[in-house]
């Protein structure tokens, strides 16, 4: 039965596809019930002793010993060990060897973070044996992407060729960066849109207070998340918020909108019987479903990939993906959570967001982002009036205020530091660290 169901669905992924099916895949991601969350969790994977790069060799033992203590299935993909998954939940390699943790979504924020406990101290114990860090930390201190081998998955060597031609710190992006992704539900397609929307209108103000890569190469560079810097460079037409058409209108859009946006992105391959068909950038996913590419014709396994492909700070997937925070401790990572499961589960709240930041455009937050990434929240907002840190502070207390009681103390620490104009890399600033070394030592005793 399960091999009958598999088949047909495996047929109508393979079907030529149209948009509105595209909208229907969308629609088909509507949950119903109880909303839950989810969290990926990316370190940077560094040797204990020179803080170089982890060698892939150690990094795939970790993953082979860590599948064999859970019962996990590993996976492979060119004959390597990438990851291991069981159920939802799945670690992974990314591009440059930073070690993700991608958690099962929860309804509560308290069995994340038993989760995530419970797989760090296991991961952490088995980077002790082979000498391996992980660190919480939004790019590679000491080590630049020449000098970081890329992960031989396919679609990584795919993505190193190609990015670089439209982003000049594309390299960065996937050798060198590390972030935290929080994952919600939608229950229809006005839901998706609102809440898709509400978090590009906060993206930059959160990104400035999560801002954790000040140091990189060994030494102190001018942003405070270079990470954010990289991301902004990686390809204008694939990151950041490029779809200015939901940004800048008020009323009405849809999947349709969203779609529409996305396929107007370059696209990088396809996939045929276990086979990557490079398309080099040559044609848009929009070209792809009108005129076809060679003798292929555009399907909906052919659009997931290319969605998947496009790395806006906000992105639509069978979840809400945020995605523009740096790495944090496991503290700082679940006030990530926390800080959007306050505004987007609760209608008022989100009302209450969009009424304070709807002065803002598709510049405006492009702007607000840049300057995130070198300031912080060190920075006016001119449409707003306002400082970001202000404007920092006032989300996060929309947030605690419509939070479950039992869950308000995850923002406590942030709203601390908000209250005190700092952001996360004010504190290691603060401390004088300027170096690889007392950066790693200092993340010791916080993570």
């Amino acid at each position: 039965m399960q091999n009958t169901l598999k088949s047909e669905i495996e047929k109508i992924l393979a079907l030529p596809v149209t948009k509105r099916e595209i909208e229907e895949y969308y629609r088909s991601n509507c949950k119903k019930g109880e909303l839950k969350v989810g969290l990926e969790y990316e370190r940077v994977s560094l040797d204990s002793r020179a803080y170089e790069p982890a060698e892939y060799r150690c990094l795939s033992e970790i993953i082979r010993n860590f599948a064999l203590m859970n019962e996990w299935e590993l996976v492979i993909d060119s004959n390597i060990i990438i990851g291991a998954k069981d159920g939802f939940s799945s670690i992974s390699l990314e591009p440059g060897g930073q070690f993700e943790i991608s958690l099962e979504p929860k309804s509560s924020l308290d069995d994340i973070l038993e989760n995530l406990n419970h797989y760090t101290r296991q991961l952490d114990k088995l980077g002790e044996f082979y000498n391996i860090t992980f660190l919480p930390y939004g790019i590679n201190p000491k080590t630049t992407y020449p000098d970081i081998n890329i992960i031989k998955k396919k679609r990584y060597e795919i993505m190193a060729d190609y990015l670089p031609k439209t982003g000049k710190l594309a390299p960065v992006m996937m050798r060198e960066t590390a972030g935290v992704q929080a994952n919600f539900d939608y229950v229809s397609e006005d839901d998706a849109i609102l809440k898709l929307k509400t978090a590009a209108y906060m993206s930059p103000f959160v990104t400035g207070f999560y801002a954790n890569s000040p140091i990189r190469g060994g030494e102190l560079t001018k942003y405070k998340s270079f990470r954010a810097l990289a991301w902004k460079y990686t390809g204008y037409d694939r990151c950041n918020l490029f779809y200015s058409n939901l940004i800048n209108s008020r009323m009405g859009q849809g999947f349709e909108d969203y779609i529409n946006a996305i396929i107007n992105v370059p696209m990088l391959y396809i996939q045929r019987n276990g086979r990557n068909i490079e398309l080099e950038g040559k044609i848009t996913f929009k070209d792809f479903m009108q005129r076809g590419y060679m003798n292929y014709t555009a399907t909906l396994e052919d659009y997931i990939l290319h969605s998947s492909l496009t790395f806006p700070d906000v992105r639509l997937k069978n979840c809400i993906e945020i995605r523009n925070h740096d790495s944090q401790n496991i503290s700082n990572a679940l006030s990530v959570c926390a800080l959007y499961k306050g505004i987007l589960h609760n209608k008022e709240a989100t009302a209450e967001v969009i009424n304070l930041l709807k002065p803002l455009r598709h510049e405006d937050l492009e702007v607000s982002g840049l300057n995130s990434a070198k300031y912080g929240l060190n920075y006016m907002v001119n449409k707003l009036n306002m400082g970001a840190y202000d404007v920092a502070r006032k989300i996060f207390e929309i947030s605690r205020k419509y939070l479950p009681d039992n869950e308000k103390d995850y923002l406590d620490g942030p709203l601390w530091l908000l209250q005190n104009r700092k952001c996360v890399a004010d504190i290691i600033l603060e401390k004088g660290i300027r170096d690889t070394s007392s950066l790693c030592e200092y993340l010791k005793t916080v993570s």
